[in-house]
């Protein structure tokens, strides 16, 4: 009997452990593996709140397009130096992809799609992703620079790797420059606002135009439905290192 309550003891703490022990990262949900790190940040107006590493498993938005995971995006802040990598393995064969950091907090899904037509376009997007409050584009210092200037799949699986350095100062002070124009869809930070990035969406957009599209799905003024349409999107939760696909030595 006594070797039985030592047993059951011993099975009882083993229990507690295991259901105490987690991974750092996230999964295809729209919630953090519970980790080491609290996700919930204080915003402070100077940025400070913001360091180490967030990253972001991207997965396709409508499946009859792609089924497979497209890749990775991370971010990381280490003094003043403000890093961006993306690591595309499945994507558009020479074709543009947009991305973007916006400040929406959950990915769109099929209940997003409000026409039925099969096809969650970037009018029914921007319901869930927000405003765009940092362009992965050519120049990550100014939301405005480097505008139209993105990544291009390769020949052979639409794949590339971005990498992008900043001075992390230079480009929080541009996030907090007064918004020259308040109707388009790039948003800036209130002066007294700031910015802290878990739970925020990465989207990708960018479809082959040999590939089908309905008339039904809709676009932004001036822009093709085969330029805007999501392909990717990804939920950034801070972690404690770059994801394999995109290591420190890339």
């Amino acid at each position: 009997m006594r070797f039985l309550f030592k047993f059951l003891s011993l099975l009882s703490f083993c229990f507690v452990i295991s259901c105490g022990k987690s991974d750092t990262g996230a999964g295809k949900g729209q919630g953090p593996i519970e980790g080491s790190f609290t996700q919930n940040e204080t915003i402070m107006v100077d940025g400070s709140n913001i360091k180490g590493i967030y990253s972001a498993d991207l997965f396709p938005i409508n499946n009859n397009l792609q089924l497979k995971k497209v890749g990775v995006a991370a971010v990381k802040r280490k003094g003043d130096i403000f890093t961006v990598k993306v690591k595309i393995k499945y994507g558009q064969i020479d074709t543009v992809l947009k991305q973007a950091i916006y400040t929406g907090r959950r990915c769109p899904d099929i209940n997003d799609d409000l026409n039925k037509d099969a096809f969650i376009d970037i009018q029914e997007a921007l319901i869930a992703i927000g405003k765009i409050t940092i362009p992965l584009d050519s120049n990550i210092e100014s939301q405005q620079a480097g505008l139209d200037e993105y990544p291009i799949g390769d020949a052979v699986s639409g794949g590339y790797f971005y990498k992008m350095n900043t001075s992390f100062s230079k480009m929080f002070a541009d996030l907090k420059n007064s918004d020259e124009d308040p109707y388009d869809n790039i948003v800036k930070l209130k002066k007294k606002g700031g910015l802290t990035f878990p739970g925020r969406v990465v989207l990708l957009q960018g479809l082959h135009e040999s590939i089908f599209l309905p008339d039904t799905a809709a676009t932004t003024e001036n822009e093709s439905k085969h330029t805007t349409i999501p392909i990717a999107c990804g939920v950034l939760w801070k972690v404690n290192k770059f994801p394999k696909e995109i290591q420190e030595g890339r």
